[in-house]
């Protein structure tokens, strides 16, 4: 397995997290109102996995490594975490719209970032991975792959699969999965 197959694993949790919040924005803005705990979940889950445990392996172990294997990538990676930036700034403007009962605000940020975020997404899996996957040497890769792999701790092992938990829960209550 290669270090971004991990990566692209995660993502898919993502894009799923993704469906949620489209389907709660599309209830929000049919209804004018929202269910508070569920907003707060998936919100939560974009903050705590998509930004504080995803984006935060791959700025801390990948990133690095691909600026380390070739410095002509490093353009493509500031980039990647510059809209990692934006992601996070959009996401704490929607907890203030939700705070705040802005709920078109919500919406408009709410369908801004899921359209951000899978463009995002998509511009790693196909591109900035598949360039790691190119530039990586096998040893290299395996080196990635390892301190990926070991970047969770038990702690954090438990706490990401009650997030999947609620996601699963979330993805079944809004899309009737």
């Amino acid at each position: 397995m290669k270090c971004t197959d991990l990566l692209i694993q995660e993502h898919k949790l993502i894009l799923r997290a993704l469906d949620v919040l489209d389907a709660m924005s599309a209830s929000i803005e049919k209804t004018g109102t929202c269910e508070l705990a569920d907003v707060d979940k998936i919100l939560d889950f974009l903050r705590s996995f998509a930004d504080a445990h995803h984006q935060a392996k791959e700025e801390t172990v990948l990133f690095p490594a691909l600026k380390s294997a070739e410095a002509t990538h490093g353009r493509s990676v500031d980039h990647m975490v510059l809209e990692h930036g934006h992601e996070r700034s959009l996401v704490e403007q929607m907890e203030k719209d939700l705070r705040l009962a802005n709920l078109s605000e919500f919406v408009g940020r709410a369908n801004l970032l899921c359209s951000t975020l899978r463009n995002h997404i998509y511009k790693e899996d196909r591109i900035l991975f598949a360039t790691a996957d190119a530039i990586l040497t096998t040893r290299e890769d395996d080196e990635v792959f390892e301190r990926l792999s070991r970047f969770d701790t038990q702690l954090d092992k438990q706490a990401i699969d009650e997030k999947v938990k609620e996601l699963r829960s979330l993805e079944w209550k809004h899309l009737r999965k």
